[in-house]
């Protein structure tokens, strides 16, 4: 089966086509899923190496930002071809690096803003004439998960502070984006991904979203002594620059992670004033690839 990574938008179902192709490429990829969306969607991911030991990528939180979903699977796809064929990525022996590692990929943890802002009224279902005047008929700018909560702003902590804010600004409820929801980890997105955390040896985290052009990195309540030097290597091998914990005020899943399990949490912004299309695939994918290989490693 074919599992190259092309360029060009992808519907749900088509993700999960390209996700099965991987698995039946390589054997050695682990396939499940984490839980489900609003909608009842499957949330996949995909694990490689040591599951008692890995590093945890995620993409997709962001349904404009389409081309990270892409670059995971294609990442995950080059990282098993190479491990299968013996050869050097970036200079390293992969499969001898990857001894005793591992990785886990969550290419989608919200497939159904994904598809609502990618097919419009045909992503939405049942909730299609509720969601059309939440957005203004605007689909494009859908942010949050089908219940109107935007799943990065789900987490603790921070949550309370973040509530206030949005009153300030009157966001009382569901919304296309900018919505914290009623409580924390309250939606099936947040709660999958928060137990899968808790269940699991995650050693770090990397999440990839739009848009800035930096490293991020989580210091709450303080950076894990790994997290600077990761921030620093990443940036400097694709040519980013370092942000650090005092103006992260939009990576809440980060803090959640770093407070509840003190390790490290790493954002990292594509794209310059918006959210490349996936037709930039290849070039931002060149720009990331030593970057995620490293990631693996630390």
């Amino acid at each position: 089966m074919e599992s190259k990574i092309h360029g060009i938008e992808h519907s749900y179902f088509e993700i999960k086509r390209l996700i099965s192709a991987i698995a039946a490429k390589y054997p050695f990829v682990g396939v499940s899923n984490i839980g489900k969306s609003s909608a009842g969607r499957e949330i996949p991911v995909l694990t490689l190496g040591a599951t008692g030991d890995f590093t945890l990528f995620i993409a997709g939180e962001d349904p404009s930002c389409r081309i990270t979903t892409l670059m995971l699977l294609k990442f995950i796809a080059e990282l098993s071809e190479k491990i299968l064929a013996g050869e050097q990525m970036c200079g390293i022996n992969i499969r001898k690096a990857m001894f005793g590692r591992g990785v886990a990929v969550l290419p989608l943890i919200n497939p159904d803003g994904y598809e609502i802002s990618l097919r419009g009224e045909n992503g939405c279902g049942h909730m299609a004439q509720k969601i059309s005047k939440l957005c203004g008929g605007d689909f494009s700018k859908w942010r949050s998960n089908l219940r109107g909560v935007e799943i990065w702003r789900n987490f603790f902590p921070g949550f309370e502070q973040r509530r206030c804010e949005e009153k300030n600004l009157h966001i009382t409820g569901p919304r296309f984006e900018g919505f914290s929801g009623y409580r924390p980890e309250s939606e099936p997105e947040t709660t999958a991904l928060a137990d899968f955390c808790r269940n699991k040896n995650v050693r770090q985290i990397i999440n990839l979203s739009a848009f800035g052009q930096t490293v991020m990195y989580s210091g709450n309540p303080v950076a894990p002594p790994r997290s600077v030097k990761m921030a620093e290597v990443m940036a400097a091998v694709s040519s980013f620059t370092v942000t650090p914990p005092f103006s992260n005020a939009d990576f809440f899943l980060g803090d959640w992670f770093t407070y509840e399990f003190c390790r490290p949490a790493i954002s990292v912004k594509i794209g310059s004033g918006s959210a490349p299309p996936c037709s930039e695939l290849t070039y931002w994918y060149a720009r990331l690839r030593e970057l995620l290989t490293l990631s693996c490693l630390f």
